[in-house]
């Protein structure tokens, strides 16, 4: 009879026992988180020049004039290129803009991105020149891609906003050919990792050539569609907010269908702007106010402006609705309960579940990764995990992490305290505190490290296969279950040392 051998590998369970914890969620609490909320804006009136060649340097004051940009992470920068509408960019313009980002890191910010020409007038550049400072600009957008969060298309019209424009057609959201050529040369110039915003979904859709919306599928790839997102320069005000929501065939000032178009889209691309309703116009949009956080929630909103118009922003503070926004503009994570293990062993897996809930209005855009960390007084040990963050839904969505995480061989036996770090995506960026994400919960935080604690801790042994194990005999005999040697025959399952190596 011939001989079966089996090689038994017992499924490797590290968790003896499991710990359950629950926690304490904060939807009080107004905090910073990265890469959301509200912005202020710099470089609103400065046409820059090689003399005067700085957005953020000129106004280093600025991150510490007013208390509440304490719980702000965003500036919005727009850099009004009026002296080279027909010249290239000067040495010192590219330079001032690796100095302004620089700035940035210094202080824990990153940008939402504009390039314009003019504030006061739609007399912009010719294609030639904007095709020219794009491709100068390039290096430095990729060189400085993790202090940008997302880049605004620009360069066209008045404030870069693709209405009023000298060049580029005049008062149209219709993407002719020479508007159609800045898209493409803002994707090839936006850094892979980052996405592009236009104006106005038609820009979008016209581009692409069809009005069906980005699908979970198709999200967070390098296809351009999914590279495009969106934004608002004029939330809240009349006539689909001011053209915004202009119906695919434009008969409708207000169309439903592109409505639900942006609803769909900015699950998987970022969304924001600002609003520009001013005081004449506010008793026709009063109604707004009522329905600001289901307009947000609805369409995903991770970053609105904090000043203009300041008619509708005054209003948001004096009735509450700024706070709310503060907490909920972009995502914000609650840990619900984790079950976790009380004991592991080295260079096997444990099991882990966590249960987060995302209270914001959006989901993450920008590539993160989520690592379990076992960190004690001698040692810190980072794993990461499967799960994309990017796809922790928003409004309230509960999502569950259930990962076998493999515990790294060379670790030291003993007790690991349990934490759930989010830090930036970028090497650079990576060790910095101030980048990494905090959960909305009590007596979670560690602002020193960024990471979030899991209020529990494991014990960890020195790992031994059950091959190792075996492989204290140093011949190549076949044992059964009970130790036993098997000679000749074939005794239930047993386990054969020597003739195989799980690697």
């Amino acid at each position: 009879m011939k001989r079966i051998l089996i090689l038994l590998f017992a499924a490797i369970s590290l968790s003896v026992g499991a710990t359950v914890v629950t926690y304490t969620a904060d939807d009080v609490t107004i905090f910073p988180n990265p890469e959301r909320g509200f912005t202020d804006e710099l470089g609103g009136e400065t046409r820059l020049s090689d003399s005067h060649n700085h957005v953020v340097k000129d106004e280093a004051d600025w991150f510490f004039d007013d208390a509440s940009r304490a719980n702000q992470t965003l500036v919005m920068l727009m850099y009004y290129l009026y002296n080279y509408k027909t010249k290239p960019l000067s040495t010192a313009i590219l330079q001032g803009f690796n100095e302004d980002m620089q700035i940035l890191r210094d202080h824990g910010y990153k940008c939402v991105l504009r390039f314009a020409y003019d504030w006061d007038s739609k007399n912009d550049a010719d294609t030639n020149y904007v095709h020219q400072h794009i491709n100068q600009l390039k290096p430095y957008l990729l060189a400085n891609a993790d202090v940008i969060y997302v880049l605004e298309t620009g360069f066209v019209g008045q404030w870069g906003e693709w209405y009023y424009s000298s060049h580029f057609g005049n008062e149209t959201q219709q993407l002719n050919a020479k508007r159609r050529k800045v898209v493409e040369w803002m994707l090839d110039a936006c850094p892979s990792n980052r996405f592009l915003l236009v104006r106005y979904p038609m820009i979008k859709a016209q581009y692409l050539g069809d009005t069906t919306p980005l699908s979970s599928a198709q999200a967070f790839s390098n296809d351009v569609r999914a590279r495009i997102g969106h934004h608002n320069d004029a939330f809240l005000n009349e006539w689909g907010n001011d053209g915004t929501y202009v119906g695919w065939d434009e008969e409708l000032d207000d169309s439903p269908e592109v409505r639900q178009y942006i609803a769909d889209e900015t699950l998987y691309v970022p969304n924001g702007g600002e609003t520009n309703v001013e005081g004449s116009s506010l008793a026709s949009v009063v109604a707004a106010y009522d329905t600001t956080m289901a307009e947000l929630s609805r369409y995903h909103w991770s970053f609105c402006g904090a000043e203009y118009s300041e008619d509708v922003t005054n209003r948001w503070r004096n009735n509450g609705t700024f706070a709310e926004m503060q907490r909920r503009l972009g995502y914000r994570y609650q840990l619900v309960s984790a079950t976790l293990p009380e004991t592991a062993k080295t260079g096997e897996q444990a099991t882990i579940q966590i249960d987060i809930r995302n209270t914001g209005c959006a989901p993450l855009y920008n590539e993160r990764h989520a690592y379990i960390v076992l960190r004690n007084q001698q040692s810190t040990f980072r794993i990461q995990l499967a799960t994309d963050p990017r796809r922790w839904l928003p409004n309230g969505t509960v999502t569950t992490i259930n990962e076998q995480i493999d515990l790294p061989s060379d670790m030291p036996a003993g007790t690991y305290q349990l934490y759930l770090h989010l830090p930036d995506a970028s090497a650079t960026l990576a060790d910095d505190p101030r980048y990494a994400i905090r959960f909305a919960n009590t007596d979670v935080w560690d602002a020193a490290t960024g990471m979030n604690s899991l209020n529990a801790s494991v014990v960890l042994q020195e790992g031994t296969s059950d091959l190792q194990e075996v492989e204290t005999s140093l011949d190549t005999q076949a044992y059964d279950l009970l130790g036993r040697p098997v000679n000749g025959h074939y005794h239930g399952i047993v386990i054969q040392n020597r003739q195989k190596r799980i690697q």
